[in-house]
């Protein structure tokens, strides 16, 4: 048992290290945002939130699944066809997010209308969404090559590349914003730039052949490439969900608060992304040990890596959510030291909050039935979780017993996502393959 610890911890540190820091940079673009430019730059980027998020959900589910099925090659010993379907992977991410990035590069103002943008921000958010997405090719090849040099038994090089793309950005963000003057735009380039370079660390895991994996042109095949989307799709879901909810969110609280409603959100969903990011890191470190021991039919230690996965994220969430609560107002003044908006923002993080504790159980399940190809039942619960019950509750909630129905809305879901899906395992016992 001790042993497995060790290899829990081997991938899931500097999973959970790498992801943190990512999420901590985006943090950091909000707290200088809001500090160097001003809350209406910091609502603008909220609402070109679903269409950036829509881009790293393609990138994660390509990723993802394309990690699974390598990952469950190598440990049938068949280190070829576990090559060809990384490679496969990294075709799809940038044919897919070039696409996008072609799109919102030369048509923002469109896009910015699309996500229901007001007139006073309509041009922040496409200043931004232009500049943010010339770099997406950046954005998706870090966290591609992250997970994949991160399986390919190299996690410490990953978490390296996404630190120094973490301080890169950082450094940019204060000369861009603070010495230049270039506002939300300068945001944008910092980014972009700081992912680049975490590209360019990553490229060395193959040019020194560090693992099995190699760069060649790939033999694509249908199948194969079906296969990739198909075991990824929980993960788009997961990921595409706060897209649709943000989306949502914004045109709820435009409605019934208003524009200091949306900066107020903002700064939750700051927050926000550095604590899911660990529950999301934990799940994304323990998927190599999932998908390996899937392979090889060690389907008891399957069960026991999955176990760890939850203890370990449910702990986390207790502790999170103390913090929150003692040091919520601290936290929320890094980003503006507007006072009503302060007290909104905790008043509301402190219900909203609250959801992580079930959300870190949630995001286990999920990560567990992607990882062992399992994709019916982790789709169902992916789905459920952000693309059904959410919106739900976000648009009836407060409808019924006001504005605080806007912030339970997320907790309803997040309670309901569990018990539907303990009861799809044990009630109703869709079929798991093997396990």
């Amino acid at each position: 048992m001790k042993s497995l610890w060790k290899e829990f911890i081997k991938y899931a540190v500097p999973s959970v290290i790498g992801i943190m820091v990512s999420a901590l940079y985006i943090v950091v673009d909000g707290i200088f945002v809001g500090r160097g430019v001003g809350a209406s730059a910091l609502a603008s980027i909220n609402i070109a939130l679903p269409v950036t998020t829509l881009m790293i959900a393609i990138t994660m589910m390509i990723t993802m699944g394309g990690a699974a099925v390598t990952s469950i090659k190598f440990g049938q010993n068949k280190y070829d066809e576990g090559n060809n379907i990384f490679l496969e992977s990294l075709f799809l991410i940038v044919v897919i997010t070039g696409i996008l990035s072609v799109v919102g590069v030369f048509f923002p103002e469109g896009l910015a209308k699309m996500l229901g943008s007001s007139n006073e921000l309509a041009k922040g958010t496409a200043e931004y969404l232009r500049y943010y997405l010339m770099f997406g090719l950046g954005f998706s090849g870090s966290l591609a090559l992250s997970a994949f040099v991160r399986n390919d038994g190299n996690p410490k090089l990953a978490m390296i590349a996404l630190i120094v793309g973490a301080i890169t950005n950082i450094v940019l963000d204060y000369m861009f914003i603070f010495i230049f003057n270039y506002g939300i735009v300068g945001a944008a380039i910092a980014s972009g730039l700081g992912q680049l370079s975490s590209v360019f660390l990553l490229l060395s895991h193959f040019f020194r052949n560090q693992g099995k994996l190699k760069l060649y042109i790939p033999q694509l095949k249908k199948s194969e490439l079906i296969r990739i989307l198909k075991a990824g799709t929980p993960e788009f879901i997961v990921q595409v969900s706060p897209a649709v909810s943000v989306f949502t969110f914004n045109q709820v609280i435009m409605r019934r608060i208003g524009e200091v409603g949306i900066a107020s959100f903002s700064i939750i969903g700051y927050i926000s992304v550095v604590l899911i990011a660990l529950f999301i890191g934990i799940s994304q470190g323990i998927q190599p040990l999932l998908s390996y021991n899937y392979g090889k039919e060690n389907y008891k230690k399957v069960n026991k890596v999955f176990k760890m996965g939850v203890k370990t994220n449910f702990t986390a969430s207790l502790i999170i959510y103390l913090i929150i609560l003692v040091l919520g107002e601290k936290i929320i003044s890094i980003f503006n030291s507007d006072k009503t908006l302060i007290k909104l923002t905790f008043d509301a993080m402190v219900i909203y909050a609250f959801s992580f504790i079930i959300a870190s159980i949630n995001i286990v399940n999920i990560n567990y039935y992607q990882s062992t190809e399992n994709p019916k039942i982790a789709n169902i619960i992916s789905a459920s979780r952000g693309l059904v019950f959410t919106v739900v509750f976000v648009i009836i909630l407060p409808l019924i017993i006001g504005d605080i129905g806007i912030w339970t809305s997320i907790i309803l879901a997040e309670i309901c996502t569990l018990i539907f899906s303990l009861y799809l395992i044990y009630i109703k016992k869709i079929e798991i393959n093997k396990i």
